[in-house]
């Protein structure tokens, strides 16, 4: 069996991800990590940002364009924690990142050493960081390194994806052991959150009796990749489609049914066709502040007498911020081909509307 350094583990684990950029600054507390990743630049890049912050941030840029999360790696304290910002935003808007921060050698915690933050409790940037990580681990031994680096990638992959913390001390990415590199697709989940068939049921007959539907695109749809399923259900039901700032690309923008945005931020026709629909379908959309017009009932939305149809993958999100009519936990992507197979051969003629017509002339304004 080969003997492999933590370092070597966290790297070799990395390329069989398929991850091929690590980002970070070099420093005292990350240098036989940042050794290992040197001796693996055939497969394995280091990028050096201006701060840890930015690297984040340039790691959620490389997902959203490429769907392949990356690993930022930081030394000791000030470094960790600049990252902070950077995880904030990951976090909420729901993007992998892997963080993997040096912190003190195991026997020296607590003892004060360069850049260790110790007088309340010994080093722990896992708990400064905790709020806004999806899952954080600490590791005490290079032999957990193979079952943490498959948890932390399976953590921020499935469900609603999200940054992931390492806090790694300098003996353990020097430290070697006896390790087989495990196959990241063993412990992996490969299949999607479908929703419940009795509220899906329930979604489709409430969604031909609508006179007024709205489908509200989130970041969700983009997650999901649920582009196709939103245009064939828009046009099945003839339901405008509004976006929020994390869907703007999640429908086409010159198609007839597009209704542009609501919120603080939103056109005049989104922001119409929000406040006087009769059903609102929402998808992947958490209904934050600037889509919902600060809760002004009336402005974004009327819930009630709107009735409001949820789809998101957190059950945290369903019926948060307004109530539901019908409330389904499941992935977008899946629940609206749900959706359109439970409609069958239904579909509006909805060019030839009212209701189509007046989208078009809101849209003018």
């Amino acid at each position: 069996m080969p003997k492999y350094t933590g370092g070597e583990i966290i790297s070799k684990y990395l390329i069989k991800e398929g991850v091929k950029y690590v980002i970070g600054i070099p420093g005292h507390g990350n240098l036989p990590l940042t050794d290992a990743f040197y001796r693996n630049k055939d497969k394995l890049q280091i990028i050096q940002p201006k701060t840890e912050n930015a690297g984040i941030h340039l790691a959620v840029g490389y997902y959203r364009i490429t769907g392949q999360p990356l690993c930022v790696f930081t030394s000791i304290g000030p470094g960790a924690m600049n990252t902070a910002i950077g995880l904030a935003d990951a976090y909420v808007d729901s993007f992998p990142v892997l963080c993997i921060t040096g912190t003190t050698h195991t026997h020296m915690r607590g003892k004060g050493v360069l850049q260790e933050i110790e007088r309340r409790r010994d080093s722990d940037m896992l708990r400064v960081l905790e709020p806004i990580v999806k899952r954080s681990f600490h590791v005490d031994s290079v032999s957990q390194l193979p079952s943490i680096m498959q948890r932390a990638f399976n953590q921020m992959m499935t469900g609603r994806k999200g940054p992931t913390l390492i806090d790694l001390p300098i003996d353990v990415q020097a430290s070697d052991a006896e390790i087989v590199i495990p196959e990241p697709m063993k412990r992996r989940s490969t299949g999607k959150i479908l929703g419940d068939p009795i509220f899906i049921k329930k979604t489709t007959q409430i969604l031909k009796e609508a006179s007024r539907p709205v489908m509200l695109l989130g970041g969700g749809v983009v997650a999901a990749e649920a582009f196709k399923e939103v245009k064939e259900l828009a046009e099945k039901i003839g339901a405008a489609v509004v976006v929020t700032m994390m869907a703007k690309s999640a429908f086409p923008n010159d198609h007839p049914l597009f209704a542009w945005s609501s919120g603080s931020k939103g056109t005049t026709v989104g922001l119409k066709m929000t406040s006087t629909a009769d059903i609102i379908l929402a998808i992947g959309c958490r209904f934050a502040d600037e889509t919902a017009s600060s809760y002004k009932d009336g402005v974004s939305f009327s819930i009630p007498p709107t009735k409001l149809i949820q789809i998101d993958i957190d059950p945290h999100e369903i019926g948060k911020n307004y109530p539901v009519e019908v409330g389904i936990i499941g992935d977008a992507k899946a629940c609206l081909q749900q959706i359109i197979d439970e409609l069958g051969d239904y579909s509006k003629v909805f060019k030839s509307s009212d209701y189509f017509k007046e989208i078009q002339e809101e849209k003018q304004k």
